[in-house]
């Protein structure tokens, strides 16, 4: 146990010591101050109505002096537009030829408000009470935020993995592998320790993460749980990249490539339709996505956060028997 704890001490000492390890550490924490501050302006954008065709062009002219104005033949095309990922009041005529409002159910006041005001505007009847209907589809904050927050999230776990990398490759430069191997340290306890700096710090990060942009009001046990298991892809990975990279370039081009896998799984997941995700099933952080999603947005059960966790593990264990010879031979 001692030879486990001082290689974690050795771990943080030379993140510390390296400027470009300790900003990666620090990273996901800055870019989460930074989303702190953009949520509130990307909220206060520019208004935008999608409108049926059938309100005909005086109400539509007159939706264009408030904002953007998208102009669709039936009110299956709207409810696709007003549930894409920003926020857009969708206006359409009933049966009975009195408007109807269509929404998700996690617009912002003005969204919500201001065609209302529009509509009774337009009838001339201050007292109307305009009808709507919401289709509320569970998501409860700013798309903005939960796709910010868990792209943080998941790069904060990355991380972890890449810090794992760094500091294999920095002791394949100094020869102290080498050295380890020829000492009474077994290699299951060089990996466990090399390990816990991979799964501490990105915990460390995500609960403040989920502060900074004040998410803590979800299942903190949902988020721990999955925290953990996502952080496995990145210890995976991280001795993948420290055993295949010569030097800390060679890492870092195969970082960017790592990112670009990480990227695809996030971005993926946003914008293609759900018929399409099979897609992504091969690849762990599509799971992490998709479980952090539900968690954030709280819609997630236990047992659905069972599944995206064995989808996780189980492809995880496959990378690592996959390149497990690499590995090993990496760390002789």
């Amino acid at each position: 146990m001692n030879r486990i704890i001082n290689i974690f001490k050795r771990d943080i000492s030379s993140s510390v010591r390296d400027f470009l390890i300790l900003y990666m550490i620090i990273a996901p924490v800055l870019l989460a101050i930074g989303l702190k501050f953009f949520i509130p302006s990307a909220t206060s954008a520019s208004l935008q109505f999608a409108l049926d065709s059938s309100v005909g062009n005086e109400v539509i002219e007159e939706f264009r002096r408030y904002g953007n104005v998208e102009v669709y033949s039936s009110i299956g095309e709207i409810e696709d537009r007003v549930n894409k990922i920003d926020d857009i009041a969708g206006i359409t005529l009933n049966d009975k030829g009195n408007f109807e409002m269509v929404l998700e159910g996690n617009e912002t006041h003005d969204t919500k408000e201001i065609p209302q005001k529009i509509i009774r505007s337009i009838v001339g009847k201050e007292e109307l009470n305009v009808g709507y209907f919401v289709r509320d589809i569970g998501i409860k904050m700013s798309p903005i935020a939960w796709i910010g927050g868990i792209s943080l999230i998941i790069t904060a776990i990355t991380i972890g993995g890449i810090l794992i990398g760094l500091n294999i490759i920095e002791e394949k430069e100094s020869k102290t592998i080498m050295a380890l191997n020829v000492s009474p340290m077994g290699k299951v306890e060089f990996i466990i320790g090399k390990s816990i700096i991979g799964i501490l710090i990105p915990i460390i990060n995500v609960f403040i993460i989920l502060w900074i942009l004040n998410m803590l009001d979800v299942n903190l046990i949902m988020v721990l749980i999955m925290t953990l298991a996502s952080s496995i892809i990145g210890v995976v990975i991280g001795f993948l990249i420290g055993v295949t990279s010569s030097n800390q370039i060679a890492g870092i081009a195969n970082m960017k490539l790592l990112f670009l896998i990480v990227g695809a799984s996030i971005i993926g997941a946003i914008l293609l339709p759900e018929t399409k995700h099979f897609l992504l099933y091969w690849i762990p952080t599509y799971w992490s996505f998709i479980g952090f999603k539900g968690i954030l947005l709280q819609t997630i059960t236990w047992g659905q956060v069972g599944v995206y966790i064995t989808w996780i593990l189980a492809l995880t264990i496959l990378i690592f028997l996959l390149f497990k010879r690499r590995i090993n031979k990496g760390l002789a």
